[in-house]
């Protein structure tokens, strides 16, 4: 035997003796599985195998449980358990081991109540947990139904077996149960090898070459994946517990032989074609082209191992970036190829690759996937025995390991979809919702192959609205408003207000209403004299939040002019400034000279009243009418129920303002103040603060307050859940909102703060028309995901930008970025925008931007045109600097890349567009070094920082530095924690030093423990606290029974 000077498991307490115990090396899955298992403890019964088959007919319960410990002998995983020895998980066996045979007796009961306490016993036993370091992981009850109908109920720990373990464990049963019935012994013989054999092997055949080429394949498979935004009920930190449930679907026979029909058509299986139909699902429900899930292999490559007990099972991840614009097959088609791809490297150990992938571990997430699909190749059958026969019995509960599971099974002439699904994230309609879909999009893809993958499933469309008015009062539609008349403008809603009404302040000037109007009215006359007057003329002029801007909006506005935002004059206008060296305090430009023109009167409603670049569907600008401005502006100040009575606050981030922040408190509110937030005032408390997601994020990140009382605004494209936390921490009424594509100006949402963290968009504004579209232009139905558009002027829907999934309530909840945007950061960033600049410069041939797998990074990827050298790497290097140089004066600031590499061409999808999801892994960015070399501030922090560089072999290492970061992985946390332990004497949660996997984090929670330690009472303390809590009488008892 084998033992260690040291030995425990990660929260499991005190070090245990191990004496008793072979220690062998654990598999890498028993590793990984170990190490999840970590994670919470009491929820290790997640991974608990359970089973039951029926014996009926006369049993003998003496040799029933003299097979089972037969076959316990026989095996040597079923006297084993895996444990902390030294720092690694070890495997811990025992050398021989009895497991008792418990009786319950319902023959009393009526058949059915029997089987009813058969299912409440297998839950009972399915939810608990096993101590994983005391073997063997594996327990029994048999239920006596009848006199001649028993159930037993098989609970084993996925450590030690798996699926197919469970099909050799009871095929061993039976073979011992005749052998001792017929001859009074087991008659097994010698196994050629145990499966601590078979780990010592595997070690052999993972290694050199073999493995190098197989971690090759994976990073390049696996490059830039990101986790799947399932439609879950509630937030992942707050419902994933490990309690599962369950729906179900059935495909008949005729709809099954067409499917494999089909899978011959396109040269895969039937496998494929299901999960190709599960993953255009899964892409339906998350508007994700990009799709990740896992699904088990045996992993029995050894030649022995089929006739073994053991945890052999491997998890293959499957990847495919499905073309939605493309058809069933096509779609297909790269479903087989990923397959081929995977099983043909399948002996790569899942927790290996999760090293190996470094992806940004969440402790509320499975590494790399959340969903799982399998398809069992056969069916338990039933055995006959001397006396009585065994056959299977289907347990109703299950344990939930993932977000969902997926189960193909057959059923008579056809299959079976088992949707497995964590109750604690999912409500069961949307779990069945999730399972009908699947059965939908394969009954519509065998109808019409040719659909575009993105628009599946047809059958969905004739319950699908067209516009949220047509929702019902599920959509939750907008509450009637007061708004402007149609012909009302936005100079004649300022009309109606006294000289006297509203106060602007700004660095710029104090100004009245009144002296607003007088100021803007000087300046109008200036620009008649200069020719600038009419709808055809533009008036552009520096985004900067100030009196000043408003005054050429406003001059604009009464010269009929349409203003912009820009830094030089349009050919057919001007370009204004303040200037205070020039005569009368403003600079205009213009570019030919312009007779002067007379007052031609207001702007009619139809007028153009607003001019954006960013506009149109090609890029080239759009306009909006004045009316529609006004309407904007009437409705953002009835939604957020502004008065005359309040003030509002506009911060300035240093981006472009919108106009609806503008000019909103010019017609509604009391005062405006345009301010940075360092002189800021505290306000009255009905102030209003408005400001962009960047902007809330800096001065809130700063510490500044908002005033007491102020009701909050942020409108932003990207809503970002730990910028609504911050938002939501200050105390004050949050409300949120999209803005809508330019150059309208009203946005597309705004709405409180709800329960579901900003995920729902509300009700829609007044006036506007909103509707969620498939790839073809029709109109999706609940569970769906679709791109949002917006009716312009004109009636017609215009794209949003943003992704949104409808509700089965009707509303709709916002999930990434629209077609053709990026989001990076707080920001949105028009994709095909950024690339018709970068391959506007010289020498770039083609261009293409994305995100890094965080979404914090724009990075560009260029094709040079062979016009300049890029040979060689320091040439590249040259080329994308100066490019990186040219994009940052021809782009706002959160539009240049981050990162630029270099292609020799860009990799294109099915339809010739660059394939986005295919462009490699950015280039390595430099080391953060600020952060890298942040020193230790005390001595926890000193002497946790020195483990760090221990376990991870690195000299230089921040007290902020993320563990995962620098290269750590499940394993080396396990060790990390153990040294830990050895130094300080205390066992800190796997589960806590996830939540901050930094040294700073990890030594905060060892001070968070020491504090506990030292406030933990004395055993006479703890005598006298429990004597407190006990009755007269409890006491004379307790004294009675020590004399």
């Amino acid at each position: 035997m084998s033992s260690s000077s040291y030995a425990g498991g990660v929260g499991s307490g005190e070090s245990r003796d191990y004496s008793d115990y072979f220690v062998l090396p654990a598999a890498p899955a028993q590793r990984s599985l170990w190490f999840v298992c970590q994670l919470n403890p009491p929820s290790n019964a997640a991974y608990n195998v359970v089973s039951a088959v029926r014996l009926t007919g006369d049993l003998d319960v003496v040799l029933l449980q003299q097979a089972v410990n037969a076959v316990v002998a026989r095996h040597e995983s079923l006297r084993t358990g895996v444990g902390l020895v030294d720092g690694d998980p070890h495997q811990l066996v025992l050398p021989e081991a009895l497991v008792s045979l418990p009786v319950v007796d319902c023959s009393a009961l009526s058949p059915e109540a029997a089987g009813a306490q058969v299912q409440r016993l297998a839950r009972e036993q399915a939810a608990l947990p096993f101590a994983l370091d005391a073997p063997p992981l594996l327990r029994l009850v048999l239920v006596r139904e009848a006199p001649r109908r028993h159930t037993m109920i098989v609970t084993i720990h996925h450590l030690v077996c798996d699926s197919w373990s469970m099909d050799v464990f009871y095929g061993d049963l039976a073979d011992a149960y005749r052998g001792l019935r017929e001859r009074g012994r087991s008659g097994f013989g010698e196994l050629p090898i145990q499966y601590a054999d078979y780990v010592g092997w595997l070690d052999e055949q993972l290694a050199g070459e073999r493995m190098d080429r197989m971690v090759a394949h994976w990073q390049e498979a696996l490059a830039g994946t990101t986790p799947l935004e399932l439609p879950v009920d509630r937030p992942r930190d707050q419902g994933r517990g490990g309690d599962g449930g369950r729906v179900e679907e059935r495909l008949d026979g005729p709809t099954t032989a067409a499917l494999e029909e089909l899978a011959k058509r396109s040269g895969g299986t039937l496998f494929m074609v299901l999960l190709t139909g599960f993953m255009t699902t899964l892409a339906r429900v998350t508007g994700q082209e990009d799709v990740v899930v896992g699904t088990p292999v045996a992993g029995r490559h050894h030649p022995d191992a089929e006739r073994l007990v053991g945890f052999f099972a491997n998890t293959l991840v499957l990847r495919a970036r499905l073309p939605l614009r493309g058809g069933f097959e096509s779609a297909a088609g790269v479903v087989r190829d990923a397959c081929l791809g995977a099983f043909s490297h399948d002996r790569m150990p899942f927790d290996r690759l999760v090293q190996e992938i470094r992806q940004t571990r969440a402790l509320d997430r499975n590494p790399l996937f959340d969903v799982m699909f399998s398809m069992p190749n056969t069916p338990a059958a039933e055995v006959r025995l001397p006396g009585l026969t065994m056959a299977p019995v289907e347990l109703t509960g299950t344990a939930a390991k993932f977000d969902l599971w997926l189960t193909v099974l057959p059923d008579g002439d056809g299959l079976r979809l088992q949707l497995d699904y964590d109750r604690g994230l999912y409500d069961e309609a949307t779990a069945a919702r999730i399972v009908e879909l699947h059965r939908l999009v394969l009954a519509d893809a065998l109808r019409d192959p040719a659909v575009p993958v993105g628009a599946l499933p047809l059958a969905a469309a004739p319950d699908a609205v067209t516009t949220e008015a047509e929702a019902g009062a599920g959509a939750a539609a907008a509450p009637a408003t007061t708004g402007p008349p149609a012909a009302v403008t936005v100079p004649g809603l300022l009309a109606e207000r006294g000289a006297d009404d509203m106060v602007l302040s700004s660095a710029d000037a104090v100004l009245t209403l009144g002296e607003l109007r007088e100021w803007s009215a000087d300046l109008a006359g200036r620009l008649r004299a200069e020719g600038i007057a009419g709808p055809g003329m533009r008036v552009t002029t520096p985004p900067v939040p100030s009196a000043a801007l408003i005054a050429v909006l406003l001059a604009a506005f009464e010269v009929g002019a349409v203003p912009a935002y820009g830094q030089r004059h349009d050919r057919a206008g001007a370009f204004v400034r303040r200037a205070e060296e020039e005569p009368g305090g403003w600079l205009i430009t213009t570019g030919p000279r312009f007779d002067p023109v007379a007052d031609g009167g207001p702007p009619g409603p139809d007028a153009p009243a607003w001019w954006s670049g960013d506009g149109g569907s090609d890029g080239s600008g759009a306009t909006l009418s004045h009316g529609a401005l006004a309407a904007a502006l009437a409705g953002v100040a009835d939604r957020l129920s502004v008065s005359a009575e309040d003030d509002v606050l506009l911060l300035d981030g240093g981006a472009p303002p919108s106009l609806v922040d503008l000019l909103m408190p010019l017609a509604h509110a009391r005062s405006l103040m345009l301010s940075g937030a360092q002189v800021a005032p505290a306000g009255p408390p009905a102030a209003f603060v408005l400001a962009d997601p960047p902007t809330w994020r800096r001065v809130l990140t700063e510490g500044w307050e908002p005033p007491p009382g102020a009701r909050l605004v942020c409108v932003g494209e990207v809503l970002a859940p730990d910028l609504v936390d911050m938002l939501t921490r200050t105390g004050g009424t949050v409300f949120l909102g999209r803005p809508g594509p330019q150059p309208m100006a009203v946005p597309v949402a705004l709405a409180p703060l709800d329960e579901r963290r900003a995920r729902r968009l509300g009700p829609p504004p007044a006036g506007v028309v909103r509707s969620l579209l498939d790839v073809r232009g029709a109109p999706v139905s609940d569970g769906l995901v679709g791109e949002l558009y917006v009716a312009d002027e004109a009636g017609l829907a215009v794209p949003v930008g943003l992704r949104c999934r409808r509700a089965r309530d009707g509303a709709l909840e916002a999930v990434g970025p629209g077609e053709g945007r990026l989001f990076v950061g707080d920001r949105a960033v028009p994709g095909a925008a950024v690339e018709r600049v970068l391959a506007a410069f010289p020498g770039v041939g083609a261009a293409a931007v994305t995100t890094d797998a965080g979404g914090g990074r724009l990075i560009a990827w260029l094709v040079p045109d062979g016009t300049v050298a890029a040979g060689t790497e320091q040439e590249r290097e040259r080329f994308a600097a100066d490019i990186r140089g040219r994009a940052r004066s021809a782009l706002p600031g959160y539009r240049v890349p981050a990162v630029f590499g270099v292609l020799d061409e860009l990799p294109v999808g099915p339809g010739g567009e660059p394939d986005r999801g295919a462009l490699p892994a950015p280039p390595e960015q430099a080391p953060r070094d600020a952060v890298a070399q942040v020193p230790p501030r005390n001595g926890v922090e000193r002497r946790v920082l020195a483990i760090f560089q221990n376990v991870l072999g690195l000299s230089v290492v921040g007290v902020h530095s993320d563990f995962f970061g620098l290269g750590g992985h499940s394993l080396l946390a396990a060790k990390l924690l153990s040294r830990v332990r050895a130094e300080f004497g205390l066992q800190v949660p796997v589960r806590d030093f996830f939540r901050l996997p930094t040294p700073a984090g990890l030594a905060e929670a060892i001070e968070e423990l020491e504090r506990a330690r030292d406030r933990r009472p004395t055993s006479d303390e703890a005598l006298l606290a429990q004597l407190a809590g006990m009755s007269d009488d409890e006491i004379d008892q307790l004294l009675r029974h020590l004399n």
